[in-house]
């Protein structure tokens, strides 16, 4: 009869006030009390979009003769509440000393790890003994937010340069960027590696790129460069007024462009005897398209650079068709209806431009 009653008031929704009952007792079937326990003891699952992330590297090396020494300090966040292993330098190094005393490191596919126990912030410092080759030190690191280093006590007359890196000459810190490895090279500025390197003048071989735009004149692009070159240099490519990088990769790997308030920015490139590839993704914005039928005008990025060849595929929404395009570069026909090719040839200095008429296809439709 209790529990005649008890279902009775839950089912009419009377609230049931708590009071004591001398002596009262509730029976429930054992189905619906082991239900309540069961929603008890659940908590609801979190699942982190990473488990882990480097914050920041700080690296300070100190160049030998034939090796260097010095040491590098991670700042690492764990999202999670299992043991995890966050790699942190490439084995190549050999590694002295490891603060604090209580951080534990092991080596497990080619890298030196941290063992991170619960979701937690970290910093770990290795002191490290580095070989290096020919007057370059390269090993793998991992990714982090912020990367620096500080290469201190060079040889009188040594210049130290890293692969993709920028250097602020007011610190004379060098910023990696979210890059997977590290490449620094000593040399002397008269040495002649491999026998003498005669300057080549940098030059695009190739620029390749796609622009998509949306109705309202948002556009993304993304290039690639083929760029001939023999010496380190600071490549500085102007990309126009209200845009803003995306991403940044050079030869494949994540590089850090310097911006200017010119709306340019440069990209470090490093010594090489073949192409670099420079990889470029930015967004910005043009006039909205108007219901039937309208016009506006973009451009590709500029640079001081001869460009021997510029290929460019303009894509636009897909209600609309261009009819006609003026501007600097010759007109290739598309591969759709709301698709545009454009090339440009043997330029310097000079963007490659168009001015897109278009309008929906159904308006020239007669009745």
């Amino acid at each position: 009869m209790k529990f005649l009653i008890l279902s009775v008031v839950l089912m009419s929704g009377v609230a049931v006030a708590a009071e004591a009952l001398p002596g009262g007792q509730v029976t429930l079937p054992y189905s619906e009390f082991r239900g309540l326990l069961e929603s008890r003891q659940k908590t609801p699952d979190f699942e982190p979009p990473v488990p882990f992330a480097v914050l920041s590297t700080h690296l300070v090396l100190v160049p030998e003769s034939s090796s260097a020494q010095g040491t590098v300090t991670f700042d690492i966040q764990s999202f999670s509440d299992l043991p995890q292993l966050v790699p942190l330098i490439g084995d190549i190094v050999t590694v002295r000393k490891v603060s604090p005393d209580g951080a534990t490191v092991i080596t497990k596919g080619g890298y030196y790890n941290l063992l991170v126990v619960g979701a937690k912030r970290q910093t770990v410092t290795l002191e490290l003994g580095w070989p290096g080759r020919d007057g370059t030190f390269h090993c793998p690191i991992a990714p982090a937010v912020i990367a620096e280093v500080r290469i201190s006590q060079l040889p009188e007359g040594v210049e130290a340069d890293i692969e993709g890196a920028v250097r602020d000459e007011k610190s004379g810190l060098f910023h990696l960027g979210s890059r997977d490895s590290i490449a620094i090279h000593l040399r002397r500025p008269h040495d002649k590696p491999d026998g003498e390197v005669v300057p080549m003048p940098p030059v695009v071989a190739a620029a390749d790129s796609e622009m998509r735009i949306v109705n309202d004149g948002t556009f993304i692009t993304a290039t690639t460069w083929r760029i001939r070159h023999n010496t380190a240099f600071g490549w500085k490519v102007n990309l126009g007024a209200d845009t803003q990088v995306v991403s940044c990769l050079v030869d494949g790997h994540l590089a850090a462009p310097v911006l200017a308030a010119d709306h340019s920015i440069e990209i470090r490139l490093p010594e090489k005897d073949r192409e670099t590839q420079v990889e470029l993704a930015y967004t910005g914005k043009t006039a909205a398209f108007a219901p039937v039928r309208g016009e506006f005008s973009v451009a590709l990025p500029s640079t001081e650079l001869l460009v021997e060849r510029s290929d460019w595929k303009l894509v636009l929404p897909a209600a609309f068709a261009p009819v006609a395009v003026e501007g600097n570069t010759e007109f290739l026909p598309g591969e759709s209806r709301n698709e545009l090719r454009l090339r440009k040839e043997l330029c310097r200095g000079e963007a490659p431009a168009a001015r897109v008429f278009y309008q929906k296809p159904e308006t020239t439709k007669k009745p």
